[in-house]
């Protein structure tokens, strides 16, 4: 009984460092950690080892002292590693938040974009130069709406004038309150309702890139709080962090559902940073499906 706890008192402290420097290696190269992180692992489980050496006699003291030094030379050096290794993970980390921040935003404002195009053409851009010069040169029409529908019944004058616009039958029952197409053509009326003066339901064009993007005032605060400078119809097509050189892909397709074809696009690309340091496996960003209607983003689905 007294050897074996004097083993356990020798042989405890390699023990667990070993066992340490073993798991932080199994883990190093199993969640592909970086080089640094995998030799510090391989610098104390060879510790753990000289040092269970030393304890059962087999390296003299001198021996010992000479690895002693060369172990902290090595551990010196791996801090050097380690403390650059942490300033390029968190530079790392900023720039992929900053990258998929970005490239999220936009994507959202192709969706945007392609929404506008399919409602006023009936099918999606086909390509980058096609959607650019929409969203920079097109208009697109939205109500221009003043005034609120009174909350009352029609008179009886008022329903003989809603005739001919077949809304109405002469001698026809008043039942319900009055509706916003019937305030609409009241308010164009000889005599218009008092509470309907000024009322107006219009339809106008306007510039699709300024209502929507360049000076729509929530949406101009949003980039400038997240760091994302100014908008550009021309950048949309690139990749974050590529320099301009990577775009994303567009494809357009239609499907037959219920008997009606629908048009369907997909816009797609691989984000060049990965979450993780020096990871191998990066990450695919996109939204639409060529088989269906749907526009959802992966970042939303997730």
């Amino acid at each position: 009984m007294l050897n074996i706890a004097l083993l356990i008192k020798k042989y405890s402290v390699p023990f667990i460092f070993g066992l340490i420097g073993f798991v932080l290696l199994l883990t190093g190269l199993l969640k592909e950690q970086s080089i640094e992180f995998i030799f510090s692992a391989i610098v104390i489980l060879g510790s753990a080892i000289i040092s269970a050496m030393n304890v059962s006699g087999k390296l003299s003291a001198k021996m010992t002292k000479i690895i002693g030094f060369i172990s902290l030379g090595m551990a010196l050096v791996v801090l050097g590693f380690t403390y650059t290794s942490i300033s390029d993970t968190v530079e790392h980390n900023n720039n992929y938040k900053a990258c998929k921040g970005l490239s999220i935003r936009n994507l959202r404002d192709c969706q945007t974009a392609q929404k506008a195009y399919l409602s006023k053409n009936k099918v999606y851009a086909h390509d980058w130069k096609t959607l650019v010069t929409f969203i920079k040169e097109d208009s697109i029409a939205i109500l221009d709406a003043e005034g609120s529908v009174p909350s009352r019944k029609i008179t009886e004058k008022e329903r003989d004038y809603l005739i001919q616009f077949n809304l109405y039958k002469r001698g026809q029952a008043i039942d319900n309150k009055m509706t916003e197409l019937e305030a609409y053509y009241l308010s164009k009326s000889p005599e218009i309702p008092v509470e309907l003066v000024g009322f107006r339901r219009d339809t106008i064009n306007v510039s699709f890139i300024e209502t929507t993007f360049s000076k729509n005032r929530s949406y101009v605060k949003e980039r400038k709080d997240n760091g994302y400078g100014e908008f550009s119809a021309e950048n949309l097509k690139y990749i974050p962090f590529t320099d301009n050189k990577e775009t994303w892909k567009i494809d357009t397709a239609s499907v037959v559902i219920g008997g009606d074809t629908l048009p369907t696009m997909r816009i797609e690309g691989t984000l060049p940073l990965t979450e993780i340091k020096g990871a191998s496996r990066k990450e695919s960003m996109f939204f639409g499906k060529l088989d269906n209607s749907d526009l959802s983003g992966s970042w939303e689905v997730q």
